[in-house]
């Protein structure tokens, strides 16, 4: 709609552009984080810093690496960072606070983990990945896409679950920030009713 603006563009020159300096009250970076690169964190608080308002909140979601292993982490490869997010780079907490206070006044608010909730979540999407094995193979996918798929669905079940990984989502804002929500919050959680067999066929065929 109108509200909406959609582009691809690169987030650091999106922050250099004068007409969004200050612009935003929120910034939402949902899984993104992953794909910036531990020598590249601060430059993205920094980013972030450029567009939000005074008082301007980050929300961050973020796959992140126990600090146990972290060290040892940033010098291996793995079936994730090598064959589903070729590159990829999921830090861990420490590393993202450091690189926040160190290129930004950005200061951690809230956190949350829901690593665990998001196993289960996965557990889900490969359940439903399986029994609707005949439409993925009229997209055109084959046996080999079908067990890569798998794996990596339990694969990353598994890390979650083992908290191997964590899912957080991270409240981020200027120091004196009005904004915040009250110490007190309200959740609530829905399931969207699923597609109908016939309404999948039809979304296909879009």
């Amino acid at each position: 709609g109108h509200l909406v603006t959609f582009e691809v563009i690169d987030y650091r020159t999106f922050c250099r552009r004068k007409e969004n300096q200050g612009k935003f009250d929120r910034v939402l970076s949902c899984e993104m984080i992953e794909a910036v690169g531990h020598e590249h964190l601060g430059e993205f608080f920094w980013a972030v810093e450029q567009v939000l308002a005074p008082d301007g909140i980050l929300v961050m979601e973020a796959i992140t690496t126990p600090e146990a292993r972290y060290e040892t982490y940033l010098r291996s490869t793995d079936f994730i960072n090598t064959i589903i997010f070729p590159g990829g780079c999921c830090p861990s907490l420490h590393a993202l606070i450091d690189a926040s206070y160190k290129q930004s006044t950005l200061t951690l608010e809230h956190i949350d983990n829901i690593g665990l909730h998001y196993a289960r979540t996965l557990a889900e999407w490969r359940r439903r990945f399986n029994s609707n094995e005949s439409t993925v193979r009229s997209l055109g996918f084959d046996d080999i896409f079908m067990r890569v798929w798998n794996y990596y669905l339990t694969y990353c079940e598994a890390g979650f679950h083992s908290q191997t990984e964590n899912c957080l989502i991270l409240v981020f804002s200027r120091p004196g920030c009005r904004s915040l929500a009250p110490l007190s919050e309200s959740r609530c959680i829905t399931q969207d009713i699923p597609l109908t067999d016939g309404e999948v066929k039809e979304w296909l065929k879009e």
